[in-house]
C-alpha cells in the first residue's frame, strides 16, 4: 500500500525526506519569487513515489506531471492528500466546542508534484510554475478560471481537434511557466527539456501530449496573452450547449467572486 512520508516540520511543504527538501525547496522558492502570489496559504506536496490511485485517474491522465486542487475537491483525493488540507485533529482535543469546518482548514489549495517530475530540475521548475499560475488564475480571476474548467472538461467533445493548449488557462500557464523556467534554469535547458518531451511523446504515440510540448517549445515566452480575450469567444460559441455555472450572458459576467453555489474543484 502506498505510504507517503512527511518529514518536514512546516506542513505547507511536504517532502519524502530532509535530503529531498534541501535539494528542491530552494529551487521552488526561486520559482515563487517570479510570481506575485495571493496571500492565501497553500500546501505543496512533492511525491517520492508513484501513487497508483493518481496514475490511474483518467481525469489526470497517465502522463500527468502535477496538479492543483482546492479543498472543495478533497473527497476525490487519497486520504493522505485529503489530510493535507486540515490542521491535525489533536489541535482541537482540549476544546470545549467542536471546531467549525473553517477552523479546521489549514490550506485551501494543494499543489501536488509527481515523483518523476521532481527528478528533473528543469521539469520541476516548469511544472511548479505551471501549477502556481493556475493558483493565481483561480484567486485573481475566479470566474474565468471556473468557465475554463468547464471548457477543459468538454471542449474536446465539441471540437474533436482541440488540444489542451486550446484551453485559455492552459495556454497562459504554458507561456508563463516557460518564462519562469527560462529565468530560473536558462533558455537552453528549457528548450532541451521541451524537445525531449516532444520526442518522447512522439515515440510512444501520445500525439496530443506531443503537440502540447511542441507548443511549449516553439512559443516564445514573451508572447503576449490576455486570458479574458481568449476565453470570451469560446464561451460565446458554446454557451448554448454548456452549463458554465453562472449567467455568462450577463454584462461583465467575468467580474467578481464565484456564485455561492458554484464550487471550484480544480
Amino acid at each position: 500500500m502506498y505510504r507517503p512520508r512527511q518529514e518536514s516540520t512546516d506542513r505547507s511543504w511536504v517532502f519524502g525526506s530532509p535530503e529531498i527538501e534541501a535539494d528542491l525547496k530552494p529551487l521552488c522558492r526561486r520559482v515563487e519569487a517570479e510570481f506575485d502570489l495571493p496571500a492565501d496559504k497553500f500546501c505543496r506536496y512533492f511525491a517520492d513515489s508513484d501513487d497508483p490511485c493518481l496514475v490511474g485517474n483518467p481525469r489526470l491522465g497517465h502522463h500527468f506531471r502535477g496538479f492543483h486542487a482546492t479543498v472543495a475537491a478533497r473527497n476525490t483525493l487519497p486520504r493522505y492528500l485529503f489530510d493535507c488540507f486540515f490542521f491535525p485533529l489533536e489541535m482541537f482535543i482540549l476544546r470545549e466546542k467542536s471546531p467549525t469546518f473553517e477552523e479546521m482548514v489549514a490550506f485551501d489549495t494543494l499543489i501536488y508534484i509527481r515523483q518523476n517530475t521532481c527528478n528533473d530540475k528543469t521539469g520541476l521548475v516548469e511544472c511548479y510554475a505551471h501549477e502556481l499560475q493556475h493558483l493565481v488564475q483561480r484567486k485573481r480571476t475566479p470566474r474565468l478560471h471556473a468557465v475554463n474548467g468547464v471548457l477543459y472538461e468538454n471542449l474536446k467533445r465539441l471540437e474533436p481537434t482541440t488540444t489542451v493548449v486550446d484551453i485559455p488557462t492552459e495556454r497562459e500557464a504554458n507561456i508563463v511557466s516557460k518564462r519562469v523556467a527560462e529565468s530560473v534554469c536558462g533558455v537552453e535547458a528549457v528548450t532541451v527539456f521541451a524537445d525531449a518531451q516532444a520526442q518522447l511523446m512522439e515515440k510512444i504515440g501520445e500525439y496530443e501530449q506531443r503537440d502540447r510540448w511542441i507548443f511549449f517549445r516553439d512559443t516564445p515566452s514573451s508572447t503576449p496573452f490576455n486570458l479574458l480575450d481568449a476565453t470570451l469567444p469560446l464561451v460565446q460559441k458554446h454557451k448554448a450547449v454548456l452549463e458554465f455555472g453562472m449567467d455568462v450572458s450577463a454584462d461583465r459576467w467575468w467580474v467578481g467572486p464565484l456564485p455561492k453555489d458554484k464550487t471550484d474543484s480544480d
